[in-house]
This record gives C-alpha cells, structure tokens and sequence, in this order.
C-alpha cells in the first residue's frame, strides 16, 4: 500500500494499540473497544490528508495539535479540536516496515510526526516526535 485512499479506518500501532479520543479530546492509545476508534481520513489539497473522528455532527472533531495552526514544536499534544475545516493537515507517508505510515504534520520546518508521549502513563497520551521518534508503524484498517 503506497498512499492511504480516503475512508473510515481504525489507526492502530503496533497492531494492538488502537487510536483513540479520550476525555476532553485527548488522543491516545489503547487496545480495541467499542467507541472512540474509527476516523475518517480524506485527502485535502497538494497530498495532505485530513484526519476526524468519524461522527454525524458538524462542526467535526479534527485530530490536531495543541496551538494549530501556529507552528509546532516537540512534545506538543495531539488531541481532537471541533472546527468547520481541518485545523491541522498531516502528511501520511510509507513508513519503514511494509505496511506501516508515519503521519507528520504538513507544511515546512522540522518534520514532527505522531508518536508517543515517553512518560509512563496509562492510556499513553500522542505527542509530535522527531526524528526517528516519528516512525511509528502506524497502520490503516478499513473500518467495517
């Protein structure tokens, strides 16, 4: 799989690790339940793609980063903001294993990807990551 084609996906890392809205739109990992784990992933503009909780409300809850748009920066959080537009586009990009992406926030400067927060915490909470830190085996599986 080069690209990831618009749908409705469940997000998985490491292909036990579901991601996940939390209270207050935290974005974090956990195994697989019911609620909170199937985004819509539609392409927008110049091979970005738009990441939302799939719901039936308008405005729509867009996966972003904390202070969009202004630039970010390491370790600022990922979470679910309501907004009529995406927010936040995100680059989706093969990944180092066959199969798996790296979502990097679009746009210039340093690229920062999706990872995980390094504090020991449960559920584990999303973070922009550089570096090798930005590979993190993220897979796509079609919703059903």
């Amino acid at each position: 799989m080069g690209s990831v084609p618009d749908g409705t996906y469940h997000i998985k890392f490491n292909n036990d690790q579901f991601l996940t809205v939390g209270e207050e739109g935290a974005v974090t990992l956990l195994p697989a339940q019911d609620q909170g784990q199937t985004f819509e992933v539609r392409r927008t503009r110049e091979d970005n793609y738009a990441i939302s909780k799939s719901s039936r409300i308008w405005p729509s809850p867009f996966v972003c980063y904390d202070g969009a748009p202004a630039a970010p920066y390491e370790g600022t959080r990922v979470r679910v903001r309501v907004s009529d537009f995406p927010p936040c586009e995100w680059k989706i990009t093969q990944g180092a294993q066959p199969g798996t992406f790296t979502i990097v926030v679009a746009g210039g400067g340093e690229p920062l990807a999706i990872g995980i927060a390094p504090i020991p915490i449960f559920p584990p909470f999303l973070q922009l990551t550089s570096g090798s830190d930005g590979d993190r085996g993220w897979t796509f599986e079609e919703a059903k």
